[in-house]
């Protein structure tokens, strides 16, 4: 490491910890999801357990709360539960081949020593909209961040990075980039965003998102005996623009026994594939499913931890406009680590990690609520912004079923959560929860049909600004409030038209942070 770029390092650690000084007491910043100190983060990257802790690195610009040149910062817990902030891991070299950004990667452990794979951008140039530029030749900053530009990639490449001192410090390989261009042959839109695995043959094997033009979203298969020497083996799966878009971010692909998982974020909503892999090609049983069906999760990443249980986490966007994040010096977080698995029928289960009943606190409210048409239960004055809420509605011949929480003693602030039995709908409506300016309250909605004797159970986690859904073990609902009245703090439950047995407990959640409450 240089003395330049150690400097530069230095500089980087310092404007996250000058920022985090004017932060304060937050009501709308999360206390229990992975997050920065201070400023920006977006994608999840390298999620990996080494030496007795789990560590979760991330996309992060450290000098504003905003999307720019990324960096990596990073995290790590000896729990799964309670986490600590790390030096920032790698930082963009000023005229390098990742001058423009330390884009999204993976981390796996090689001959015992940690290595960091990550998509390098040697430089990037913003243009106005107004510019005549065809859209088939452009790419746009995901989700909608920096709506004024676009965006033009002049330079992708793959490299690697290694550490020595239990991840606190990284060293950039000297033969960056390990993958210095795309495959001949091949007419690409994007070359990003590294996945590895290791298979029985002892090689290391890569996924990289692309889109192949006039085709649809690729992810190309490489492979390699020492993250260094790298062979590209073809297109893994190929999908129809019309189902999964022309291009695709941050794959993953998960060995889940019986079937594989192929996982992409298509500039939009990720998706997911069940499916068969053999001669190094994967077949799809069937068409893509939403990985989640709130509005702002995106780029996740999975780890297979020593018990061989598969861990994801997603970003989680904001959804109020640019000049409020930046304004508040902090911008976006990460979900909590979802258990993925497959059912004895084959068909995916989501829920979140067990680790996370040790952030309980305070038992709020436990009882069993019998709820007749049109009654209202206030779950004994339970109340907060930092909530798990579990409902099990154990019998049920009402039409519909409503949770409403961050509510104020009038209602006239307040989310609701909704499940229409008969039309088999769970929806998240968000019309009454702010009154901030230009915050998203549009409703997110999917289906969840039950089985004749099935139970509706929910889990709801409430992190000031985060509210992530886990139902029935086979959706998530990941979205955002912003409530501005700090009465919006109850809880009340009602169904229509018959009733209800619910049995329901409601736990205070504490921090993550070892320095905070």
């Amino acid at each position: 490491m240089t003395d330049s770029y150690a400097q530069l390092l230095a500089e980087a650690n310092q404007a996250v910890a000058e920022s985090a000084a004017k932060i304060g007491d937050d009501p709308q910043r999360p206390r229990y999801h992975l997050m920065t100190a201070a400023n920006w983060i977006n994608d999840p990257n390298g999620p990996v357990y080494h030496d007795g802790y789990w560590h979760m690195f991330f996309q992060h610009n450290p000098y504003i709360a905003d999307f720019g040149p990324m960096g990596w910062g990073h995290v790590r817990s000896p729990d799964l539960a309670h986490w600590e902030h790390c030096p920032i891991a790698i930082m963009p070299t000023p005229g390098g081949y990742d001058g423009a950004g330390c884009w999204s990667g993976s981390v796996v452990i090689h001959n015992g020593l940690p290595t960091m794979m990550y998509s390098g951008v040697a430089d990037m140039t913003l243009w106005s909209i107004d510019d005549d530029i065809p859209p088939s030749d452009r790419q746009r900053i995901p989700q909608g961040y920096y709506h004024e530009f676009l965006l033009e990639i002049d330079q992708e490449t793959q490299c690697i990075a290694t550490s020595s001192d239990g991840m606190l410090t990284w060293d950039k390989h000297p033969a960056n980039p390990v993958i210095p261009a795309i495959p001949e042959g091949l007419d690409l839109i994007g070359f990003r965003d590294p996945f590895l695995w290791r298979e029985g043959d002892g090689r290391w094997y890569m996924l990289l998102g692309s889109g192949i033009k006039g085709r649809g979203g690729v992810a190309l298969l490489y492979r390699s005996p020492d993250l260094i020497a790298w062979e590209y083996m073809n297109p893994l799966y190929i999908g129809d623009p019309a189902e999964s878009g022309i291009n695709w971010e941050c794959p993953n692909f998960l060995d889940l026994g019986a079937r594989r998982m192929l996982v992409v974020s298509p500039h939009g909503r990720p998706i997911y594939w069940l499916g068969e892999y053999a001669e190094r090609e994967f077949k799809p049983d069937g068409p893509a499913t939403r990985l989640d069906w709130g509005d702002v999760f995106y780029a996740p990443n999975s780890l297979r931890d020593p018990s061989g249980r598969w861990l994801m986490w997603g970003w989680v966007r904001e959804a109020r406009p640019r000049d409020q994040y930046a304004a508040a010096g902090w911008a976006s977080c990460l979900t909590l680590p979802r258990e993925i698995t497959l059912d004895s029928g084959g068909e995916l289960r989501v829920k979140p990690a067990a680790e996370m009943k040790q952030l309980r606190g305070e038992t709020l409210f436990r009882e069993t609520v019998e709820l007749a048409a049109g009654d209202t239960s206030a779950l004994g004055g339970a109340s907060g912004d930092r909530l798990e809420i579990s409902l099990q509605v154990v019998l049920a011949d009402c039409e519909k079923f409503c949770l409403q929480f961050r509510r104020s003693p009038d209602g006239g602030q307040h989310t609701e959560l909704l499940y229409d039995f008969g039309a088999g709908v769970l929806r998240l409506l968000r019309e009454a929860s702010t009154d901030a300016d230009g915050v998203t309250v549009d409703p997110c909605e999917c289906q969840l049909k039950l089985a004749a004797d099935e139970t509706l159970a929910l889990t709801i986690y409430l992190d000031n600004s985060v509210i992530e859904v886990y139902a029935n073990d086979k959706i998530t609902m990941t979205s955002r409030i912003y409530p501005t009245r700090a009465d919006a703090r109850g809880l009340s439950m009602v169904c229509t038209s018959g009733s209800a047995r619910v049995e329901t407990a409601v736990w205070q959640m504490g921090s993550i942070w070892s320095d905070t409450s």
